[in-house]
């Protein structure tokens, strides 16, 4: 039977949607068991803000009605995610609030209506990279198989604990309670990292609004879904162009067998979690999910979006590499990097103007695109990371000669690329330099290995990959 005929309601057979979708607003405030006199409330506002829509007259009190809805739409979000979770509830009117944060189908529009009900049950394949929705991303948090994400003052939950602590409010008898308090771990999540990540991935701020309406979908809707597919697209390539824009060092031990701590490079992909918006920016909300420095960074971006998908990892992907170089600089093992991506190329930036290796055409050209960047020196990165890996990596020269040099020792390109610019004056140099510093670890690291085999020990896929980076 057509599922879109399942019901005899009036109200079904005039809207031409599931019966399941009339009076969406109303049934997912009944479920989420908000207070009757704060439901009629935010009904009140929503029904004001539908009716000004649009109405450049009334922008004062249409950013009045925003703020109002935002607040409460979280708190919203909240009590239905913690219901359908501890429920285990399939439907899907549940699923499209809580995936695409949609309400209200007058408000959405008859056709966009049917492409989420149709949208949320699909079955997308799994990919090499963790990407969660909403809903999925919460579940993970209240399973506690994930920690909670750091809020936009980078306090994590244990954090938070801490503060709490100096404040009063809380005590050390009060530790175990509060780690196993999941409605605390899904409260804390959803007002840092989710009321934060889905205005900052919609990208302007004025356009932003939580819920789903028609006025923000650019394009054909069905098009527009972030899935794990095109992340993984994107990604690779990045990956094609800047081969080790996922590694980092880490140490690496097997007592088992022996092997007490060596170090590795190994590839840690991140968590991406898709906000449930119709936006237009990637974010970078944090280069490690905890104190370990093999834990995975988290990335959002919207669920929609009509941007194009490479642009919007570049840049994500930049932040990542320049916050990851942040954290792990204090740790930092390799003997032949004199310092950090951030540590470089900060000291770029702040003695630019004294530099005799920049031309003044160049350092005119540095000037304007750092107060293009309002003097934020990780933007100015990121800038030049793009130009990178769009441009230089194909030969076309766009960077002076020190950001060049910068980018080629921290985000070196791949060997196929280094093959094809190997012949190119201003790359040749740093590709011999490169490769001469990569192959004498490749013999350092095939001489312990050896050693490692010779006393009776199988190498661990980790040692192996290790010894794959090196020589490659």
């Amino acid at each position: 039977m057509n599922r879109f005929a399942t019901t005899n309601s009036d109200a079904g057979r005039e809207s031409g949607l599931p019966e399941e979708l009339n009076n969406s607003r109303e049934k997912i405030l009944a479920y989420s068991g908000l207070p009757s006199e704060q439901a009629h409330l935010f009904t009140a506002y929503l029904e004001d803000y539908k009716r000004i829509q649009g109405d450049y007259r009334a922008d004062r009190e249409i950013r009045r009605l925003t703020g109002l809805l935002t607040t409460m739409f979280f708190e919203i979000y909240g009590l239905v995610a913690r219901k359908v979770l501890q429920e285990k509830n399939p439907g899907r009117i549940y699923k499209m609030f809580l995936h695409y944060g949609f309400m209200d189908e007058e408000l959405a529009g008859k056709e966009n209506t049917l492409i989420l009900y149709e949208m949320v049950d699909a079955t997308l394949p799994d990919g090499k990279y963790a990407v969660y929705n909403g809903q999925d991303w919460l579940g993970k948090i209240m399973d506690r198989e994930k920690e909670p994400s750091v809020n936009d003052f980078g306090l994590d939950y244990q954090d938070m604990f801490r503060e709490k602590k100096k404040r009063g409010e809380l005590f050390d008898k009060d530790k175990a309670s509060y780690d196993e308090d999941l409605d605390g771990r899904l409260d804390h999540e959803i007002g840092s990292m989710f009321k934060m990540g889905q205005r900052m991935c919609c990208g302007r701020a004025s356009d932003f609004f939580p819920i789903f309406h028609q006025g923000m979908v650019i394009g054909d809707l069905s098009k527009s879904l972030v899935t794990p597919q095109r992340i993984e697209e994107s990604m690779n390539r990045i990956l094609q162009v800047d081969f080790s824009a996922l590694h980092r060092e880490t140490v690496y031990s097997n007592p088992e067998k022996g092997i007490r701590q060596e170090l590795i490079m190994q590839v840690v992909r991140p968590d991406i979690i898709l906000m449930p918006v119709f936006g237009a920016e990637g974010v970078m909300w944090q280069s490690l999910s905890g104190k370990l420095m093999n834990s995975p960074g988290r990335f959002l971006f919207p669920i929609f979006s009509a941007a194009n998908q490479d642009e919007l990892m570049i840049d994500t992907v930049a932040k990542f590499r320049w916050e990851l170089s942040r954290a792990l600089s204090a740790y930092s093992l390799s003997d032949y990097q004199e310092g950090s991506l951030v540590g470089d190329y900060s000291s770029y930036i702040q003695f630019y103007k004294k530099n005799r290796d920049l031309s003044s055409d160049a350092k005119d050209k540095l000037k304007v695109q750092i107060e293009r960047k309002r003097n934020n020196t990780a933007d100015v990165f990121a800038f030049d990371y793009s130009t990178w890996v769009l441009y230089e990596s194909r030969g076309m020269l766009r960077m002076n000669k020190v950001a060049r040099e910068i980018l080629f020792k921290h985000c070196p390109f791949s060997r196929p690329i280094r093959d094809s610019l190997e012949k190119q004056p201003l790359f040749s140099q740093f590709i011999r330099q490169f490769e001469n510093i990569r192959a004498r670890q490749a013999r350092l690291l095939e001489a312990r290995y050896s050693k490692l085999q010779r006393s009776g020990i199988e190498l661990d896929p980790e040692l192996e990959d290790n010894l794959l980076y090196y020589q490659s």
